[in-house]
């Protein structure tokens, strides 16, 4: 489980700054097609070697790693494009669906995958991935991507262009404050988000509806939270709204380490669902609505190492400290440190301006 974690995670950190400045550089709806299509080339071949030649496992880790550095290279563009494809006074209704059909995807993709490779076998998982991953290149290539005005950001041109980024969010008191809250933030975020299927193995038991349950309560959560996201024009105060998703989720987490039955323990897990796309689209809007549009990838690339890309550094700390200490006890910690961090971001944030 180590290497699958490292293989998933880890290059999509390494390549995430670099990323960031390629999709300030160059098109980025071109980053994004051909990003996605040499990595479903990629893993079709690794696939088919892995099916029909030997089925080393060490294989399947390589997929992984690719598809993480396909990744890291695409989700900062496709943040950073956003804002070319939709006005600014329906990104906040765009991002609630996006954050609804990633819940929908997480709910569905395990049991098409179940199906098919119970019926087909593993590699044609491979083959339906590659289709979708067609299907997406097509749909994509044929959108209209209105051409940004020419870039005053000469750095992101150089090869210094990393180095840039970073001192531009240093010299933005109020964008490197909201990055260090971010990192700080998710670093309480990661015991929930991690341990939780070890957590209800050690505590409810390793049946597989226990740990089904376990991951449809929050994603269905999320879809709602992204549903309400998606209900609402605009938000006047985004800093609020990221504050009240790390406070409800830091009690949700606090909530769902105490001794408890299993149903309670998945309300908890349902509620924190729910604030999660507060989180996550709140952040992304916040960023899309204020970062000047050169400066974008890197400055979500910088914001996916320090939200979500964090969470294997955290693991480090929280993967011993769970077989010392019990995890239950360590969800409640983090829980309340979050809702302490969710008043300070607000607080301080709010004084600052860009």
């Amino acid at each position: 489980m180590t290497y699958v974690s490292l293989a998933t995670a880890l290059p999509a950190i390494l390549i995430s700054l670099t990323a960031g400045v390629l999709a300030d550089r160059y098109n980025r709806k071109m980053l994004i097609v051909l990003s996605a299509a040499v990595v479903t080339l990629l893993t079709l071949l690794v696939a088919s070697i892995f099916a029909f030649m030997t089925q080393d496992l060490w294989l399947l880790l390589v997929i992984a790693v690719i598809r993480s550095f396909g990744n890291g290279l695409e989700n900062p563009a496709a943040n950073a494009l956003l804002p070319q494809l939709v006005p600014a006074k329906h990104l906040t209704r765009v991002n609630g669906y996006n954050q609804i059909l990633m819940a929908a995807m997480l709910v569905m993709s395990p049991l098409l995958a179940g199906y098919i490779l119970s019926d087909l076998g593993i590699f044609w998982i491979f083959v339906v991935d590659a289709l979708s991953a067609a299907l997406a290149i097509l749909f994509l290539s044929v959108v209209h991507v209105p051409t940004p005005s020419a870039s005053h950001d000469r750095a992101a041109k150089r090869a210094d262009g990393i180095l840039a980024g970073l001192q531009y969010v240093r010299r933005t008191p109020i964008l490197l404050a909201f990055m260090l809250f971010t990192g700080l933030a998710f670093i309480l975020v990661a015991p929930s988000s991690q341990l939780s299927t070890l957590y209800v193995n050690r505590t409810f038991g390793s049946e597989v509806w226990h740990l089904t349950f376990n991951e449809w309560f929050w994603t269905i959560g999320a879809g709602l939270g992204g549903l309400y996201i998606a209900r609402h024009k605009h938000f006047r105060d985004q800093l609020g709204l990221i504050a009240i998703g790390f406070a409800g989720s830091g009690l949700a987490f606090a909530e769902m380490g105490l001794p408890q039955s299993f149903s309670f323990y998945l309300l908890f897990m349902f509620v924190s669902g729910i604030f999660y796309p507060l989180i996550q689209a709140g952040q992304t809007i916040y960023l899309q609505e204020n970062v000047p549009a050169d400066k974008l990838g890197r400055v979500f690339s910088l914001w996916a190492i320090l939200s979500t890309g964090i969470y294997p550094l955290a693991m480090l700390v929280y993967g011993p400290l769970a077989d010392q200490v019990p995890i239950g006890r360590i969800f409640v910690v983090t829980g309340l440190l979050l809702i302490g961090v969710a008043y300070w971001f607000w607080h301080r944030l709010r004084k600052l301006s860009w």
